[in-house]
């Protein structure tokens, strides 16, 4: 009869489910079969065993030993779970020009984006735009900055399609004023959160085409650039890597030092940038920009 089971044993397997068994059990040094017996409870694992289950678990390292769909999931979650590191989701990127008339329930869920409450900042938003009444009486200028933030919001909760259709809107209030409500910096920036949005969904064709199409509406928004280079590395192409590595460098000099420096930083732990990390350009790209922060903080010496 089998004993009690190991809670190490019981979270070590909680946490690799759906792992294929070989790399699992290669890892731990001991047969298929034998993963099978610690799993069912019919085995105690060695102190060895289990000091290996511990490493793993600390080290999380499915990464290795998930399937290509498993990898891309748990890289979805993380990204999920530290989107407020995430630069281009931060509505502070557009300061807004014009003064507008943002009704009270809007800051109040702006505010709620900022403390990252997007849940309660979704419905707040999604209430007022479905009242035809409510939203008529919104500046019109003001409406694409506001389907912008509910776009965010929706982007940061997973709610990927919506947060599609709703920087879709975004674009077609932003036009649909004329002139007098067109910034190309806003413009730009819901072109990328509609482009990481067609990303996720798997739409790479038109995630690509829309960072494109940011980078011509506004090339100082380094988000762009960036993104492009995201969704290379998820899917893996090298040519799309250099092509997006490439057009960064080119167009470094429109960045802030604090953006590059950003960015330096997050090459280095971006899970959607496993692919990327593994190719030549990497150490290339990282040298350029480092060389590009360096000539601009001895431009500022005396």
């Amino acid at each position: 009869m089998a004993g009690r089971m190991n809670p190490t044993v019981t979270r070590f397997f909680a946490m690799f489910d759906g792992a294929p068994p070989q790399p699992v059990a290669d890892k731990l040094g001991i047969t298929t079969k034998t993963l099978k017996r610690l799993r069912d409870g019919e085995n105690q694992p060695t102190e060895q065993t289990l000091g290996k289950m511990l490493e793993l678990m600390n080290s999380i390292d499915q990464e290795v030993l998930g399937t290509e769909e498993e990898r891309l999931a748990r890289a979805e979650s993380l990204r999920a779970n530290y989107e407020k590191q995430q630069r281009e989701l931060k509505l502070s990127q557009y300061q807004d020009k014009f003064e507008k008339k943002y009704p009270r329930w809007f800051l109040r869920a702006h505010a709620s984006i900022s403390e990252e409450r997007d849940s309660e900042a979704i419905e707040a938003i999604s209430d007022h735009v479905l009242d035809k009444e409510a939203w008529t009486h919104v500046d019109q200028s003001a409406k694409s900055y506001i389907l912008h933030a509910l776009g965010v919001a929706y982007y940061r909760t997973g709610r990927h399609l919506e947060a599609y259709e709703a920087s879709d809107d975004a674009l077609k209030e932003l036009t649909s004023g004329g002139k007098n409500y067109t910034s190309t910096l806003l413009h730009a920036w819901i072109l990328v959160i509609k482009g990481l949005s067609a990303m996720r969904l798997w739409n790479t064709n038109e995630a690509f085409a829309l960072f494109e199409q940011a980078r011509l509406v506004d090339p100082s928004v380094d988000g762009v650039y960036y993104n492009g280079l995201c969704c290379a590395s998820l899917l893996k192409a090298e040519d799309q890597v250099g092509f997006w590595t490439g057009l960064y460098v080119a167009s470094s000099h429109l960045f802030s030092v604090e953006d590059i420096n950003d960015v330096l930083s997050r090459i280095k732990v971006d899970k959607d940038l496993v692919f990327f990390r593994t190719l030549p350009i990497m150490k290339e790209f990282e040298d350029r920009l480092i060389r590009e922060v360096s000539s601009r903080t001895q431009e500022k010496e005396p």
